[in-house]
C-alpha cells in the first residue's frame, strides 16, 4: 500500500534509523583512516623516486666529461663544474688506481659543485685501472660513480647508487 498523504506511518518508512546512520558513519571514518594511512608511505616513495632518478641524470652529466677528455689527458682529466662554467676539479689521474680519486657535491636540481653546505648529494670517483682484457694498464681504466644522499649524513645513513663504465684512452 502507498502513502499517498504524509503522514506519522509513511514517514516513519522515509528515513534512515539512528544505527543505520552509526554504521554508515563508521565505514565512512575507517575508509578515510585507511587512505590518510596512505599519504606518508606515498610521499616517501615519491621522494625516493626523486633521489633515484637524480642520482642517475648526475652520472649521466658527469661521464661525458670523463670519456671526453680521455683521448687527449688520460691522466689530468678535469671537470667543469656546474656552478661556475671557468671553475674545473681538482685533476684525476685515469692510469692509476684510487678511492676515492675525487668527491663531489651536487645540489638538489643536479647542478655539480665543490661546496658541501649545500648540497644533496655526494659524488664520490673511484678508479680501478686493473680492467679484464687490457694488457696495457695505461690505457683503460674503470671508473666508479658513487652517487650517496643525504650529503652530509654518517656514510651509514647514506643510501647510494654505484655507476660503473670502462674509460679507454684509445
Amino acid at each position: 500500500m502507498k502513502c499517498s498523504i504524509p503522514s506519522a506511518r509513511c514517514a516513519k518508512r522515509l528515513g534512515f534509523s539512528l544505527a543505520e546512520v552509526v554504521i554508515a558513519l563508521g565505514v565512512i571514518a575507517v575508509a578515510v583512516v585507511a587512505i590518510l594511512a596512505l599519504f606518508p608511505a606515498a610521499l616517501q616513495t615519491g621522494h625516493s623516486a626523486q633521489d633515484e632518478t637524480r642520482a642517475a641524470q648526475i652520472a649521466q652529466t658527469i661521464f661525458p666529461g670523463l670519456i671526453g677528455q680521455a683521448g687527449s689527458q688520460f691522466n689530468n682529466v678535469q671537470l667543469l663544474l656546474s656552478d661556475n662554467t671557468t671553475r674545473s676539479t681538482p685533476p684525476i689521474d685515469l692510469t692509476a688506481s684510487s678511492t676515492p680519486a675525487l668527491t663531489l657535491y651536487a645540489k638538489n636540481d643536479g647542478e655539480i659543485t665543490q661546496d658541501a653546505t649545500t648540497a644533496a648529494y655526494t659524488i664520490f670517483i673511484y678508479t680501478n685501472n686493473s680492467v679484464p682484457g687490457f694488457t696495457d694498464l695505461a690505457s683503460a681504466n674503470e671508473v666508479t660513480l658513487r652517487v650517496a644522499w643525504p650529503a652530509n649524513a654518517p656514510a651509514a645513513n647514506q643510501t647510494y647508487r654505484d655507476y660503473v663504465r670502462i674509460i679507454s684512452k684509445y
